[in-house]
């Protein structure tokens, strides 16, 4: 009798720690989708923080020093 209680007793631990482990897994995958998603939005805004400032110093070029400082300033404002 005791035999049968301890056996059904530790089907029920294994089906458990079955069910913690994919619960486990499952949360590991989307913290490392969640990651990854974070990565591109990262490596996105970058890149358009960069063309920004390539515009900026294209419509730098060429001007003299006044134009320059005002250019800077109609820059800063849209960045």
């Amino acid at each position: 009798m005791i035999t049968r209680l301890l056996s059904r007793v530790w089907g029920y631990l294994v089906a458990a720690g079955a069910f913690l482990a994919a619960i486990w897994a499952y949360g590991r995958s989307q913290k490392a989708e969640g990651r990854k998603e974070t990565y591109i939005e990262t490596l996105k805004d970058s890149a358009k923080r960069k063309e920004a400032g390539r515009e900026a110093v294209d419509d730098l070029r060429g001007n003299d020093r006044a134009d320059n400082i005002e250019q800077l300033r109609r820059n800063s404002d849209s960045w």
